[in-house]
C-alpha cells in the first residue's frame, strides 16, 4: 500500500484561507514567533507537530485538515453544523450534553425538510 505524500505548501495554502492572511492572531495564541512563521512558510516547511498542533487549535480545525484538506466527517456537511461541531468538540461532557439537548428541541421547531436522510446516515 503507497503512503500518502502531503506537500509543506498545501498546508500554508489551508492555513493562509482560514487566516485571511494574517498571522497576527495566530502568533498571539500559539506564541510561535513571527521570523519563524515566516521562515517555515517561505521555505514551504511543515512544523514540529507540537507547533503545528497550537495552530490548528488556534485556528480550531485539526492538524489533520492542515496537512490532508480532509475534515472529519459529520453528518451535515453545511458551514453551520461544521461549525457547530467543532465547538461541541471543545467541550466538556456536560457542555456536549446542553448542546445536544439544544439541539434536539431546535429540531421539533425548525426541522430540516430532508432530514430522515441525515438521521440514516447517524445511525
Amino acid at each position: 500500500m503507497a503512503m500518502e505524500e502531503y506537500n509543506a505548501d498545501d498546508f500554508w495554502t489551508r492555513y493562509d484561507a482560514i487566516t485571511g492572511g494574517k498571522d497576527n492572531p495566530v502568533i498571539v495564541k500559539t506564541g510561535i514567533k513571527q521570523p519563524t512563521l515566516s521562515t517555515w512558510k517561505m521555505r514551504e516547511i511543515f512544523p514540529r507537530a507540537d507547533a503545528a498542533t497550537r495552530i490548528a487549535n488556534s485556528l480550531n480545525t485539526s492538524v489533520e485538515y492542515l496537512v490532508t484538506g480532509k475534515e472529519k466527517i459529520y453528518s451535515s456537511h453545511t458551514p453551520a453544523a461544521l461549525e457547530i461541531a467543532r465547538v461541541s468538540d471543545k467541550l466538556n461532557e456536560v457542555g456536549k450534553r446542553i448542546v445536544l439537548d439544544v439541539a434536539k428541541g431546535l429540531e421539533t421547531r425548525y426541522p430540516l425538510e430532508n432530514s430522515s436522510s441525515i438521521n440514516r446516515a447517524t445511525s
